[in-house]
C-alpha cells in the first residue's frame, strides 16, 4: 500500500489536532475568528484547544486506521467506523457547546461573583 491522499488527510488532521493541543491555532477553529469580543468571552479558549486539538488527533488516527484496514474489513466493520467517527463528530460539537463555556456549572464557575 504506497502514499495516497488518504495518508495526506491523515497528516494533516494529527498536525493540526498537535498545534491546537499545544496552545496555538485558534485560527483553525471554525467561527471563533470570526466572533465578536462579547462571543469570544464567553469561551474558555485553553479548553477549545483541548476539545478541537484532541478531536482532531483522533479523527485523523480513526481515518488512518480505516484507510490501512480498508482492504481486510467487511462493510459492516467500515460501517461501524464510519459511525463512529459520526459519533466523536456529535461529541466534539457539544463539547465546544457546553464544557468549553466559561459561564457554565458544570465546569467549575458558578457564573456568579461572589
Amino acid at each position: 500500500m504506497g502514499f495516497s491522499a488518504a495518508w495526506l488527510i491523515v497528516v494533516l488532521f494529527v498536525l493540526a489536532g498537535t498545534v491546537l493541543v499545544t496552545g496555538h491555532g485558534w485560527q483553525l477553529i471554525a467561527g471563533y475568528n470570526t466572533a465578536s469580543k462579547e462571543k469570544k468571552a464567553k469561551y474558555d479558549l485553553d479548553r477549545l484547544y483541548l476539545v478541537n486539538g484532541v478531536g482532531m488527533i483522533v479523527i485523523g488516527l480513526l481515518l488512518g486506521f480505516m484507510h490501512y484496514f480498508a482492504d481486510n474489513w467487511s462493510l459492516i466493520w467500515q460501517l461501524l467506523c464510519l459511525l463512529l467517527l459520526i459519533v466523536l463528530i456529535v461529541v466534539i460539537v457539544v463539547m465546544n457547546g457546553t464544557w468549553c463555556m466559561k459561564d457554565n456549572p458544570s465546569n467549575g464557575s458558578s457564573g456568579s461573583s461572589l
